[in-house]
């Protein structure tokens, strides 16, 4: 009898220390915080056209958005076709290769060939152009 009643007292005498657990949950706000401020969503609003043969990819690559009214957004930026050096410099800062381009339904295609063109001569491998899959 003496031996249980030993046992309940060494486990009445735990206790949960709450320093080291609000110290994991402000690291883990820190961790949130931090991680959410690098996701880039992109503000261009297309109407992307369809395709029967359109599919998924996973991947990685550089997202350059062309508008109907002529406006290029490289990484959610707005850049001039002009400034080559612009794609040069992104795509060798970020190590891409491989370039998806997501044009509005209405852009004309010579303004899409020469988003490509320029992609291409900055130094893009892979050029693709997105489209939604048809139904």
């Amino acid at each position: 009898m003496k031996r249980c009643l030993s046992m309940r007292r060494k486990h009445n005498n735990a206790t949960i220390e709450m320093a080291p657990l609000i110290d994991i949950v402000f690291l883990l706000l820190i961790f949130y915080i931090v991680t959410a401020s690098f996701v880039q969503e992109s503000s261009v609003k297309l109407s992307r056209p369809e395709s029967s043969s359109a599919n998924s990819s996973t991947e990685p690559f550089v997202a350059v958005a062309v508008t109907k009214t002529g406006s290029v957004y490289l990484g959610g930026k707005l850049v001039s076709l002009e400034s080559q050096g612009a794609f040069s410099k992104y795509f060798s800062e970020t190590g891409a290769q491989r370039v998806l381009i997501q044009a509005d339904r209405e852009v004309p295609t010579a303004l899409l060939l020469n988003v490509m063109d320029v992609c291409k001569a900055a130094g893009a491998e892979s050029i693709d152009v997105a489209a939604v899959a048809k139904r």
